[in-house]
């Protein structure tokens, strides 16, 4: 089998971050947004990936992994999520940061490291940004901010994509799980929300659209 280098790992994590759900191919124009690659090196990369069985390639529709690629990417993301906790948790480092080490830890570290540090931190369910650590495989609920009705009260249950830029600002805001916020208006551009400390905010249609959110009384 093809030996799982970085970049290998990388293309596998982001199938199965990405995906809308394990059978559903995913679209190879959403891999090359994630990496800002070229057409060319993506499809390069994804026949190299399909000659190995590690995805399978759907023509005209994108990519599914099969099972030797999705226990690679599954063990990727366990690593990832749980060195985020960790970096959080115990570290209290901010969740922006926590992820940009986290990138680069899930490649070396091996399963008896991984597995001490879920005992350590109690196995957790989530990451700090609320994405599900394999093997558990639920997915988002809720809805995107930026498509919520105004007038009403939402509580954020995951930030998804994790873009450090992003992160980073809504860490400013003390924005995070579980964090309350009443939106007050949409446009095309931005939503307006208010902080649990009375704060109005305007975020961008690019920040509100990476939060993922339930009305507050269905927060479990």
């Amino acid at each position: 089998m093809l030996k799982a280098t970085a970049t290998i790992e990388d293309y596998l994590g982001a199938v199965y971050r990405l995906r809308e759900a394990p059978e559903v191919p995913l679209p190879l124009s959403q891999l090359q947004d994630h990496f800002s690659f070229s057409r060319v090196s993506v499809h390069e990369m994804v026949q190299k990936l399909a000659q190995h069985a590690l995805i399978s390639y759907h023509p005209y529709r994108g990519v599914t992994l099969t099972d030797a690629g999705e226990s690679i990417a599954a063990a990727l993301v366990r690593r990832h999520r749980l060195w985020e906790r960790f970096l959080t948790d115990m570290l209290h480092l901010p969740w922006d940061e926590a992820h940009e080490i986290a990138e680069e830890l899930e490649h070396a570290a091996p399963e008896v490291v991984t597995e001490g540090l879920a005992g350590l931190l109690g196995d957790p369910g989530s990451c700090p940004h609320g994405g599900p650590i394999p093997p558990s495989a639920s997915r988002i609920t809720g809805a995107q901010l930026c498509s919520l009705a105004p007038g009403k009260l939402y509580a954020v249950i995951r930030v998804f994509p994790e873009q450090p830029g992003v992160l980073h600002q809504l860490g400013a805001l003390n924005i995070g799980l579980h964090t309350q916020l009443q939106v007050l208006l949409q446009t095309e551009d931005e939503t307006v929300v208010s902080l649990p400390d009375q704060r109005e905010v305007n975020l961008p249609v690019s920040v509100s659209a990476t939060i993922w959110a339930l009305p507050a009384e269905e927060l479990p």
